[in-house]
């Protein structure tokens, strides 16, 4: 039992995990703890008249004022050295020292803490660093040459196949060759996925940032998402803020990317209805700004347990999507770190049967003056639908000419259609309708394009009550902004 001060605050000493060792400023030894005798080998009174500097070679040195630390630690708080245990072998340390008084004596108190599992555990972490980086450079020159092998014959079979369906005149011959070119590119996006992959997962790939036209990019995408879509038979849309500027800076190809993969993933998932991309400005400062993209779809949707799997490399959402539907289960991982490097978020939202929502943030720079060399266009345009299905392009820009007469006409008649279709309980049309509606909209105030998307989240969860409402607050709205003209 602990009978005084003096010896709770030996008992203290004793069980630390540090060596305390108290010494004079002739370098003489008074007096060690537990600690150092443990890790040492010497006695406790063996010690005692020892040179500190027989336990840490080459740290200190004697001189005419008395001992002292070498000249490279001398304006160092915490030294990183060596311990010499009694039968001379030595083990790494970090020690301090404290100048003090002791009864009017001056005294040196020295800790030193035994570094011996943490120096190993550091080189185990180099050792397993280097192995896998001598790993990730075999493997990334091993992928670089076998995609490079596969993509030759590869791009040897989808030429031949191509010249052989322009002379074919046989019309299940031309199938065939169709089916051989089909698969072609199928792989082709497979070897441009794993080596993506691999590029990321190695930390080489790098963003290639250049002023572009964010409208025109806008317009490529949608004629190229067009005939995508309508090759199945699927309806393509595109809703723009006008607010966006146009001259921006970004790599344009990763985006595309971004794009095509989230795109051609709701192609894939879908059967019947339609396809759409969202493009909204979230945030302008400076020269900076932040967009917001979603990707809609009416395919198989996504259940809770699936959204926890979409993002990870090599994984679907279950082993007979995988059989059905094909694919790597890397499009959506490359697309997760591609937006991550344009300093956004990605994240997926849907139900199963009802469709799915994937939705990412980019940031991107405007343009300034002097930074092309190319004249700039107008930094603010405004974006109408491409051409459909219309009579002549002048009808069609005043078809999406918020507040035109041929605007409100189509609006009445798509409302008309939408209510019959709710009547109807046939919510795969009533989705069309309101799909053409949110359109039609597009030049709308904030709130009204806020309201007509609330409309279409209801709908698509086949809610009757929640779809007339949205839909009744969409009239009200638009209402007040075309001065009490009823829908």
């Amino acid at each position: 039992m602990v009978k005084s001060r003096e010896e709770f605050f030996y008992f203290v000493l004793n069980h630390c995990q540090e060596c305390v060792i108290r010494y004079n400023s002739q370098g003489v030894i008074a007096y060690c703890n537990d600690r150092l005798v443990e890790l040492t080998g010497y006695g406790k009174e063996e010690i005692k008249g020892h040179y500190i500097g027989e336990l840490f070679q080459n740290t200190f040195e004697e001189t005419p004022e008395g001992i002292q630390l070498a000249p490279m630690y001398r304006d160092m708080d915490m030294i990183e050295t060596v311990m010499y245990r009694r039968n001379k072998t030595c083990f790494p340390v970090e020690i301090r020292i404290l100048p003090t008084d002791y009864y009017d004596e001056a005294q040196f108190i020295l800790t030193a803490v035994d570094m011996t599992r943490y120096k190993e555990s550091i080189r185990k972490v180099e050792d397993a660093t280097q192995q896998m980086k001598e790993s990730m450079k075999a493997r990334d020159a091993f992928v670089a040459n076998v995609t490079h092998e596969l993509r030759t014959p590869v791009n040897g079979i989808k030429g031949h196949a191509e010249l052989l369906m322009e002379q074919e005149k046989d019309f299940q011959k031309a199938n065939y060759l169709k089916l051989i070119h089909d698969c072609c590119i199928t792989m082709e996006g497979i070897i441009n996925s794993i080596l993506d992959f691999s590029k990321l997962e190695a930390g080489k790939f790098q963003l290639d940032e250049n002023p572009f036209s964010f409208y025109a990019f806008m317009e490529k995408i949608e004629k190229m998402f067009s005939m995508l879509t309508m090759r199945k038979g699927l309806r393509f849309t595109l809703n723009m803020s006008q607010d966006i500027p146009d001259r921006l800076i970004g790599d344009e190809l990763r985006l595309t990317q971004i794009l095509n993969n989230l795109v051609s993933n709701a192609v894939k998932f879908t059967e019947q209805g339609y396809v759409g991309i969202e493009v909204s400005l979230n945030t302008r400062i400076d020269d900076e700004v932040e967009l917001f993209f979603m990707v809609v779809d009416t395919g198989i949707g996504l259940s809770l347990e699936d959204k926890d799997k979409l993002f990870k490399s090599f994984s679907q959402v279950d082993a007979s999507v995988t059989r059905k539907y094909g694919g790597t289960g890397l499009g959506l991982s490359i697309t997760k770190e591609l937006v991550n490097m344009m300093h956004g978020r990605i994240w997926a939202d849907g139900e199963k049967g009802k469709g799915s929502n994937f939705s990412f943030t980019i940031k991107l720079r405007m343009e300034k003056a002097g930074e092309t060399d190319t004249e700039p266009e107008a930094n603010v345009r405004i974006w109408k639908p491409a051409n459909k299905e219309s009579k002549s392009m002048a009808e069609q820009d005043l078809m999406y000419e918020f507040g035109s007469e041929i605007n409100i006409r189509e609006l009445k008649r798509y409302f008309e259609k939408m209510n019959i279709s709710m009547d109807m309980d046939n919510w795969q049309k009533t989705e069309s309708f309101a799909a053409m509606i949110k359109q039609l909209l597009a030049g709308g105030s904030k709130d009204l394009q806020r309201a007509v998307f609330r409309m279409e989240m209801a709908i698509r969860k086949s809610n009757i009550e929640k779809s007339r409402e949205s839909a009744a607050k969409v009239k009200e709205l638009l209402a007040q902004e075309m001065e009490g003209l009823v829908i």
